[in-house]
């Protein structure tokens, strides 16, 4: 019988993963093995290792797009992995690293192909993939934001909604995320990674940097108003299942609780608390005045909409709020219906 967080990664997990890339039967076949929490590492990492084999057996062949699409899946079963592994911390930045090589790897085979980004902000260099439309000289950007246990190795298929509608992506690693987290931890005022990726972008030449939105999902759809309140030059910003504040504790339980400690740097939820006093939405969404688009789930386990609602009904500029009676989590349980409503907001917004 398996213990009780297997049950509930059972019943609440597979939307999620699917959703983003991982094949359904890898997913059954791989939860459906496991018994008790501490098997979840081993497990995934196992499924990063075959697709790495099959990688690797097409490269030897010549087969470079094959090669491509195996180290695609190969990352997403490593970061998967990880994704809610801060156990071991060794262990956590094994199975980080491996995903983000795969991915650098498969960039080339994505349709469009990505590029790794860097750009600075104040002591360190925030990572990224670009990703630009075939066929648009200079398209408007949309910068995308993670979750609290997501990085930018989970998106290449929610970019694709944006990239099919003639706007670019720039999804980032900010302070307290993926590979940043190494270098910099979470930050109320993470807000600064905004104007340092548009800064970054008007420099470029083949996109327009004057026409920049942000999307966010679940922490990021908390961090893209956020960035929204405090960067005029954002035009658009797209909050999916977010939160409303980040000091309240709402989520700060179970294995929620060790990834806020992972995020924030904090040794315990004391240490936490300090570290995200202020973090919140109640004092700044006035100040948001770019048409923002709220999206949640009825069915939302861990934010409910009540949450997401006090953000809407705050902000300052042009507003829509979108609830879905049969939407999960980030309704990832009906991404054909959430998705193409957001790529549809931006592309109004910033063409």
């Amino acid at each position: 019988m398996p213990d009780e967080t297997i049950r509930y990664v059972g019943r609440t997990w597979e939307p999620r993963l699917v959703a983003n890339g991982v094949d359904p039967g890898d997913y059954r076949r791989v939860v459906g093995g496991l018994e008790t929490w501490d098997q979840w590492y081993g497990a995934w990492m196992e499924l990063g290792r075959t697709h790495e084999g099959l990688a690797r057996d097409a490269e030897s062949a010549g087969l470079a797009v094959t090669a491509g699409e195996a180290c695609y899946r190969a990352a997403l079963a490593y970061h998967f992995a990880v994704f809610s592994w801060t156990e071991n911390l060794d262990e956590y930045t094994r199975g980080h690293e491996r995903c983000v090589g795969c991915y650098a790897r498969a960039l080339s085979s994505l349709d469009p192909p990505g590029e790794r980004v860097e750009f600075p902000l104040e002591t360190v260099r925030i990572p990224a993939y670009f990703r630009r439309p075939a066929g648009f000289a200079r398209p408007p950007v949309v910068l995308f934001l993670s979750g609290l246990d997501s990085v930018k190795e989970e998106h290449a298929t929610f970019e694709r909604f944006f990239l099919r509608r003639g706007l670019a992506t720039l999804t980032l690693d900010g302070p307290g995320q993926g590979e940043t987290w190494y270098r910099m931890k979470m930050r109320v005022d993470w807000e600064v990674t905004a104007t340092a990726a548009i800064d970054y972008l008007l420099g470029r030449d083949d996109v327009d940097g004057t026409r920049v939105g942000v999307c966010g999902v679940s922490l990021g759809g908390y961090l893209a108003p956020r960035c929204a309140a405090f960067e005029p030059r954002l035009r658009a910003v797209a909050s999916c299942g977010g939160l409303h504040s980040l000091e309240e504790g709402r989520l700060h339980r179970g294995l929620h609780l060790a990834r806020w400690l992972h995020v924030w740097g904090a040794r315990d939820p004391s240490e936490l608390a300090v570290r995200s006093r202020g973090a919140t939405l109640a004092d700044c969404a006035g100040r948001i005045t770019a048409p923002l688009l709220v999206v949640h789930g009825a069915q939302d386990n861990l934010i409910p909409p009540d949450d997401a609602y006090r953000t809407y009904e705050r902000a300052g500029g042009p507003k829509r709020w979108v609830l879905y009676p049969d939407g999960n989590h980030v309704c990832n349980n009906i991404p054909y219906k959430y998705r193409p409503l957001v790529a549809d907001f931006m592309a109004e917004h910033l063409r």
